[in-house]
């Protein structure tokens, strides 16, 4: 396995952003670059480009506010994610790589959503890895918007209450609040133990509403994947709810859970044949 390694980009506002390169052969003319949730969850991210199929290299960029190179815990503006990873993308590809795969786990899943509605041509395919795409909709357990503490990404606190609050004031378009805590997560990069998110970081990762249109120009092949164990997420109402929303099938792994799904080998089997025609695919 080649090692990850760090390295940094610069975005549009000369802000200086980490990320994790796991650049495993320099013939790929394929990046993967994963979104990741509520928490990067690191360990799980590097087992996935240990054991991809795709001879693709990953990247795994550090979302503003999670590491400790800029405010913590906190973005600019409201929508900032959005411009920071149409820079990363830009980024990557001015390194020479041909074809871009945009993943995202988890609430990844959502950034990606809200580049897809910008510019539905950003990436040449998708893939939607445990996907917690909006707190409203209805394919989510208790635990996802009430945490107990149980489970592998049900490890975080969101100030329901207090959200609703500030939801409220920022539509009323008062926006001196928006810095204000609204969630709470483990510290991957300090040992202080816990991360506070404000609530204009937490609203930039979802798009304003899950539409039917969302996904209604997307040419590229769109893969949608959920593990039958998972913590967060009702499998087959995700299911329903996206045949019935946008036509789109869903995989559910057997055995997998809402993390593990990222190197389950018949999830990798999934993503390695997602180009070719369904009658062709291993897994049906």
């Amino acid at each position: 396995m080649t090692e990850p390694v760090w390295k940094t980009y610069t975005t549009r506002n000369f802000s200086t952003l980490s990320y994790m390169a796991c650049q495993r052969s320099d013939q790929y003319d394929e990046a993967v670059i994963i979104i990741h949730g509520i928490t990067a969850e690191l360990s799980e991210q590097k087992k996935f480009a240990s054991v991809c199929r795709r001879p693709a290299n990953v990247f795994l960029p550090v979302l503003r506010g999670y590491d400790q190179m800029n405010s913590r815990g906190d973005v600019d503006y409201v929508g900032q994610y959005d411009h920071d990873l149409f820079d990363f993308i830009h980024y990557i590809k001015k390194q020479g790589y041909q074809r871009i795969t945009l993943m995202g786990h988890s609430m990844g899943c959502a950034n990606l959503l809200r580049l897809i509605k910008q510019n539905p041509d950003i990436g040449d395919a998708y893939v939607f890895t445990a996907p917690f795409f909006h707190p409203a909709l209805p394919v989510y357990k208790n635990e996802a918007s009430d945490p107990s503490g149980g489970g592998n990404d049900v490890e975080y606190t969101v100030y329901t209450k207090k959200v609703m609050i500030l939801m409220t004031l920022y539509k009323m378009n008062i926006h001196r609040f928006e810095k204000a805590a609204a969630a709470e997560i483990p510290d991957e990069f300090d040992s202080s133990g816990r991360l506070h998110l404000s609530f204009r970081l937490l609203i930039s990762r979802f798009p304003e509403k899950v539409t039917a249109a969302l996904l209604k120009d997307v040419q590229a092949p769109v893969t949608i994947a959920v593990g039958d164990r998972d913590e967060v997420i009702e499998p087959q109402d995700l299911k329903n709810w996206c045949r019935d929303t946008w036509g789109r099938p869903v995989d559910i792994i057997k055995g997998a859970d809402h993390n593990d799904i990222l190197y389950d080998p018949a999830f990798h089997e999934i993503i390695d044949e997602m180009d070719k025609p369904a009658n062709e695919k291993t897994i049906q």
